[in-house]
This record gives C-alpha cells, structure tokens and sequence, in this order.
C-alpha cells in the first residue's frame, strides 16, 4: 500500500509535507505496558517512520484490562515482542524495534543518541529517572503517570524545563498494587501521543507545565511547574 493512502485522513487534516515529516522521525518509548501501548498505536497510525520500544515485563493477566496490544492469547510471552508483532501490522510504515531491556540496569544512551524524542510510559520513579539520567541534551521527553482515574504528564526538555528528579525527587517504587481504570489510561496516553507530535513541531504545549487529568468529574488543570 502506499503511504499516502494509508495516512489520506492526516493529510487531508495538516498536509503531505507534515506526513513526511513524520515519517522521517525516530523515537523510544520507555515501557509497553498501559501508556506505552496507547502511545505507541497512535504515533504508528500518525506515521512516525520509527519507533524503539523498550520493556522487559511478561503478559500477566492484570495487564489486560489496560495494556490494549494485548490479549488473553499473549500470556506469559514478552510485552516488547508482542506489541512490535501487533505495531508493525496496524499500517505497514512504521519501523518498530523491540528492546527486551531493564531501563537503569541495561545502557541505552546509544539508543536514543539516534532518536529525536522520547516517550517516558515507565510506571515506576526509579526508572523514569533513570531514563531522563539517558536522555540526550537535544532531545525531549514527554512522560506521563497514572493513580487511579487520575493522570499527569509534562515534557521534559533539557536547559528549559524541570527535570523529574526535580519535580518528583524522593519519589521511589510503589510498595503495593498501583490501581488504574482503562479510561484514565486512554485518555492520558492521547495527550501523550500529541505532546510528542506537538513537540516533534517545535510546539510543546507542556513545557513548564504539568497537566492534571481525572475522568470520574473530567477534571483537567495545568500546572506552572519551575527548576528549583
């Protein structure tokens, strides 16, 4: 199929020049597990020409009421295989490579030196850090977190913006079960996808800030966040 009928709706909303824009980008997503699966989907069907997902969790069944490139059929087999199985299939014109690492215990500053933004959908603070501790001075980062039916994500842009270890110093992993609706994970994980386009553009809509969503009241806020 050609790229330009796959991606007619794109183009008919921001042109043929922006679709090869997009498909001339790379970038990493930290993590395939709720946010990344959403994440990822979606800058497959805007176009992105390459994504490297990261993770090295296994298909449990808890993850199936959030994590949707997954089914009852994938249990017990790595999350980064089968959501790369699944990216490649949904288009055909994305490059997706899977990495079955342990983000700040594998190196992936190689990585994502060739990458021109990142995707933070960890859902732990140690290895959030860890990733931005990765994170080349010329690229961005849009991470995202989760609790509930609540959600919260900014962009993390070197020399301009808070870091996390900043925004979130002190925080480490979750000593119990982390609850989380489907709802919540959807819909944070689209505001992700578009922060990454918006940054891709040079248009962070969240740099210096940090944007608070709940489902239950459609509670949404925005939050001036500063380097300490």
């Amino acid at each position: 199929m050609k790229r330009e009928d796959v991606f007619a709706r794109n183009i008919a909303l921001w042109g043929k020049e922006q679709q090869d824009f997009l498909a001339e980008k790379s970038l990493f997503i930290g993590g395939v597990g709720a946010l990344g699966c959403i994440v990822a989907e979606i800058l497959v069907r805007c176009g992105v020409g390459r994504l490297i997902i990261a993770d090295r969790g296994i298909i449990d069944p808890p993850d199936l009421n959030r994590q949707a490139l997954y089914t009852l059929y994938d249990l017990g087999r790595p999350k980064v295989y089968i959501a790369a199985e699944r990216l490649k299939s949904l288009t055909g014109q994305t490059e997706v490579i899977p990495m079955n690492v342990s983000i700040g215990d594998d190196d992936i500053a190689g990585v994502l030196a060739g990458c021109d933004g990142i995707a933070d959908c960890l859902d732990n603070f140690p290895s959030r850090f860890a990733l931005e501790e990765a994170q080349p001075g010329n690229t961005f980062m849009v991470s995202g977190a989760l609790l509930g039916d609540y959600g919260q994500l900014t962009s993390v842009i070197p020399g301009r913006t808070v870091r996390l270890q900043e925004l979130f110093a002190g925080l480490g992993k979750a000593a119990r079960t982390i609850p989380v609706t489907s709802t919540i994970v959807f819909a944070v994980g689209s505001l992700m996808a578009q922060e990454v386009l918006n940054n891709l553009r040079g248009k962070p809509q969240l740099a210096g800030e940090l944007l608070v969503v709940g489902m239950s009241g459609f509670f949404l806020e925005r939050i001036a966040v500063k380097p300490a």
